[in-house]
């Protein structure tokens, strides 16, 4: 398994196309609703290249041989009294691959991309009840509560957000 921050998303957009379909379409939250068609999730690919690009957010993923199965994004505040802050989003494995720690792994790389980036204070959201919402509290997230009718699935029924955060601390030299 080689987890890597790439810069774009050229060269990878069938996989990271492929990967988000996968995700929605087994009942992931993370904003769409199934099914979800290619033509929606590459020009969601299109828009996160942008961003990129524009340094305002990263992209981590993961490989296992040449078959990207795994990502996950790290949004940047960009406002002058939140440069410390970021919001994890996205947070994505394929089904294939799930209960092997790549969420655990992926979760972990962009905390320590986070601090490289001075960002001290990471914040998400996740659907209520979700499976996600126990890996982040193992990994040491705070849930700050819940927001009721956040989003709607793919059935239009309203569903609540749980929000965390977690406190990351920069290393003192030695």
């Amino acid at each position: 398994m080689n987890i890597e921050l790439i810069s774009t998303i050229q060269g990878h957009e069938q996989q990271l196309t492929a990967l988000l379909i996968d995700c929605v379409n087994s009942g992931a939250s993370v904003g769409f609703h199934a099914p979800l068609t290619q033509s929606d999730a590459g020009c969601y690919w299109y828009k996160v290249d942008k961003g990129l690009q524009a340094g305002e957010r990263l992209l981590v993923v993961t490989f296992i041989g040449d078959k990207l199965v795994g990502a996950i994004q790290l949004s940047l505040c960009l406002k002058a009294n939140g440069l410390h802050r970021a919001e994890v989003e996205k947070l994505m494995v394929h089904t294939q691959y799930r209960q092997h720690g790549i969420a655990k792994q992926l979760l972990a790389a962009v905390e320590d991309i986070a601090l490289g980036y001075q960002r001290t204070l990471l914040v998400l959201d996740t659907r209520t009840g979700d499976a996600a919402s126990g890996l982040y509290r193992k990994q040491g997230y705070i849930e700050v509560g819940k927001i009721p009718q956040f989003v709607t699935n793919s059935n239009g029924k309203f569903e609540s957000t749980t929000i965390f955060y977690k406190q990351l601390s920069i290393p003192v030299s030695s």
